[in-house]
């Protein structure tokens, strides 16, 4: 019997079965060993050698592992294609005693019956570049971590649920969102008005701004005797390029923008989708496919489509197609194929183009379909030929040699459009076009509205992993982590912003009729923001003051290059790791004792960064005693003095009473964790875009329904089914879902509540 070790046990059935005879698969449940025991296992003298142990937790699937080596004929590693998956093949190896030199290790991208087959008749050895630059990152994670995060303890806070910490690429994401907020500060957007005329049923855009009201009205009382001439432009052909294949970040920023899914959720729904055989792996830099799949894509786009609407260009997203055409004009270098076992990865996408859209079934829920449709047609979309357009726009003269403007297009040629659907002809396109050059048009109505122009905004979860990828921190496969590590320490919230409140004077012209309206409107709503904290502003601006050297853009793009180096055997791993280090310790040495950061609000009173976020911190006597502070607090006014006690300290709790539910009492509090609601001694946690004020009891009674209570206890939600709690003997993870009928109590084994994952959970049980 021949054994196949993969990473997650729920690939093992397919494998074995896609394997053929003589063969089983078997599960390693991820990592199965660590560095033992943080700084003090690195050998700084022995070119930072690192020593191992046995994870804990895994000793139960370490055994099992071991019984499967020792029956087994042959071992064959197919963990997954990637840093994590060639290290996690390496460690089973020295934890076994397997030959590096004979250990067959298998390559594929997809789950399914070709690929397997593919891959064993393929095989390869571990690779021990790639092994290398995951165990630099490892270490070069390992030093910024547990050398400046204590230092953060000593001068900002040590708390003891989410303790502050530096990381590697954490710092520079964190970076990303306070230098945007400081933009924010900086541009509170200018008040213009927005001209909208109405010509001949449609709406024209004035292409310009007027600034304050006495323009404005001057313009239009000019427009109401003025004769507007109409005019367009000849149809100018355009075209409309098909998107990318789809690599991790931009799957990510396309499943944020079209279902606001979080880069977390969309990774966990991609791999179930890979986990089920649907999709390629989901981990990838890649906008390229294999030739096997543009030559299916091919197939399928010109019996279903035409074959004009194959694209031209889809040599250049085949793997391996522009080298061969290279190879033409000029002999390129001879590169080592590794056994021909390994092409470079796939960008995402489905397993079997003929399958458009997945039947909701077992995993495959509501959210795995949708995300499967989005790969599947920006999938064949990226391999379709462009749109085709003729484009006109449509002028019409107004005062002051301003004009208005309205553009349309018709499709000339549908291309990859052809997916989701087109209008054949555009009746206002053609409309346009008749109407008779330098005609005096009427207007119907002019509308001018006042509005807020360059108003900066906040990021949201799919515009950083977009900056995060522009300026190099990480890697695809670590940005939606470190997104989750940012919010996870309270540097960042994800939270709606409110916008400003601005007096407005609107104009509307009908005829010869100008009338003025007044009104108070709120511009810069801002819904599912990364918001930066008062936490992430005191922490990175220490950080960005004493280790700019460690944490600015440039250092942090120039070490993943390396580290992608180190995987191509063309830089020594230790070598990095020494320089980096030498560089925490000089910047390490200067900032030997400082004071505490606070900041003092006036002779008795300081805010500081507490066990539990911002307090204000005074005596008592001889004891030291805190006060709550109020949310959204500007930490900028704060430094500068502008800022009184009553003013950040947060007033003791009202009694808020909604209303009553069967009788009973509804109070509205806002604790520790976020709003919730007490109904008959019962605490419901509620979730709302709404703010406490404008929270009535119909908003809150579906939660009452549902049922779901909280408690004194808890100490952190990871989802619906898995909480951590304070229990008598220390923290516990509770697991309950809603088909149990008890829940399970599981020991944490020495992890701290960062450390508990969900997939950490899920392997306990």
């Amino acid at each position: 019997m021949k054994l196949l070790i993969c990473e997650s046990p729920a690939k093992t059935d397919k494998i074995a079965k896609y394997a053929g005879n003589g063969y089983k698969c078997v599960a390693s449940f991820g990592h199965i060993r660590q560095i033992e025991n943080g700084l003090k296992s690195i050998d700084y003298n022995n070119n930072f050698s690192v020593k191992f142990c046995a994870i804990p937790s895994k000793n139960k699937y370490i055994s099992q592992l071991r019984k499967h080596i020792k029956n087994a004929d042959e071992v064959i590693l197919a963990t997954d294609d990637d840093r994590e998956g060639e290290a996690i093949a390496w460690h089973i190896c020295k934890m076994f005693g397997l030959n590096l030199s004979t250990t067959k290790r298998i390559i594929f991208h997809e789950i399914t019956k070709p690929a397997i087959q593919n891959a064993i008749k393929n095989p390869t050895l571990v690779n021990m570049d790639t092994v290398n630059a995951q165990l630099a990152r490892q270490v070069l994670d390992l030093l910024v971590g547990y050398t400046i995060s204590p230092i953060l303890w000593k001068q900002i806070s040590r708390k003891s649920e989410t303790s502050l910490s530096a990381g590697r690429c954490q710092t520079p994401a964190l970076r990303l969102v306070y230098e945007q907020q400081q933009e924010i500060n900086k541009s509170p957007g200018r008040k213009v008005y927005n001209t909208e005329g109405k010509f001949m049923g449609e709406s024209y855009t004035l292409n310009h701004n007027h600034t304050n009201e006495d323009e404005m009205g001057e313009f239009l009382e000019e427009s109401a005797e003025f004769e507007h001439k109409y005019n367009v432009t000849k149809p100018k052909n355009s075209t409309k390029m098909a998107p990318k294949p789809f690599t991790t970040s931009t799957l990510q920023q396309k499943a944020s923008n079209e279902f606001g899914y979080s880069p977390k959720v969309t990774m966990r729904l991609a791999q179930t989708l890979y986990e089920g055989g649907h999709i390629t792996y989901m981990r990838t830099d890649s906008v390229k496919y294999c030739k096997e799949f543009t030559d299916k894509a091919t197939k399928f786009i010109t019996s279903k489509y035409g074959e004009d609407f194959v694209s031209p260009f889809i040599n250049g997203i085949t793997i391996g197609k522009q080298l061969e055409e290279k190879k033409k004009k000029k002999k390129s270098k001879k590169k080592k194929d590794n056994n021909n076992a390994q092409e470079a990865h796939e960008s995402i996408r489905p397993t079997n183009v003929d399958v458009e859209k997945l039947v909701e079934k077992g995993k495959i829920t509501a959210k795995e379909a949708k995300l499967y449709y989005l790969i599947w047609r920006n999938t064949v979309e990226s391999c379709m030929a462009p749109a085709k357009y003729l484009s006109i726009t449509a002028k019409i003269s107004a005062p002051e040699d301003y004009l208005y403007k309205h553009s349309e297009e018709q499709v000339v040629f549908p291309g990859w459009k052809a997916v989701a659907g087109f209008e054949k002809t555009n009746s206002v396109y053609h409309k346009l076009l008749k109407v008779k050059k330098n005609l005096i048009v009427e207007y119907e109505e002019i509308i001018s509205k006042v509005t807020l122009k360059d108003l900066k905004k906040n990021y949201t979860e799919a515009r950083l992993v977009q900056m995060l990828e522009k300026k190099g921190i990480g890697r695809p496969s670590t940005f939606s982590s470190l997104i989750t590590k940012i919010q996870d320490r309270n540097y960042v919230k994800k939270q709606n912003v409110e916008g400003k409140k601005i007096k407005c004077v609107d104009f509307k012209l009908i005829g010869e009729e100008l009338e003025e309206s007044e009104s108070e409107r709120v511009f810069g709503n801002e819904k599912n923001k990364l918001v930066i904290t008062p936490t992430g502003i005191m922490v990175y601006e220490f950080l960005g003051k004493h280790f700019d050297d460690l944490f600015n853009y440039d250092y942090t793009k120039n070490m993943e290059d390396d580290l992608d180096k180190i995987s191509k055997g063309e830089k020594i791993w230790h070598t990095l790791c020494d320089e980096c280090n030498n560089q925490i310790q000089t910047l390490s040495k200067e900032i030997k004792g400082q004071d505490k950061l606070t900041i003092k609000i006036d002779s008795k009173h300081t805010y500081m960064i507490g066990k539990y976020g911002p307090v204000i911190a005074y005596k008592e006597g001889d004891n030291l005693k805190f006060k709550s502070v109020k949310k959204d607090i500007d930490i900028e006014k704060l430094k500068r003095g502008e800022y009184k006690l009553k003013d950040i300290v947060q007033i003791a709790y009202k009694k808020n009473v909604l209303g009553r539910y069967k009788n009973k009492e509804v109070i509205l509090k806002n604790g520790k964790y976020g709003l919730y609601v007490t109904v008959d001694g019962k605490n419901m946690s509620i979730k709302t875009d709404k703010s406490e004020d404008e929270i009535t009891l119909e908003d809150v009674i579906p939660f009452i329904q549902g049922g779901k209570q909280t408690s004194s206890s808890l100490l952190k939600k990871i989802n619906e089914n898995i909480s951590i709690r304070k229990g008598k003997y220390g923290p516990y993870v509770f697991y309950k879902t809603d088909k149990m009928k008890k829940p399970k109590f599981i020991n944490m084994k020495g992890k701290s509540i960062d450390d508990i994952t969900v997939s950490w959970v899920l392997e306990q049980l």
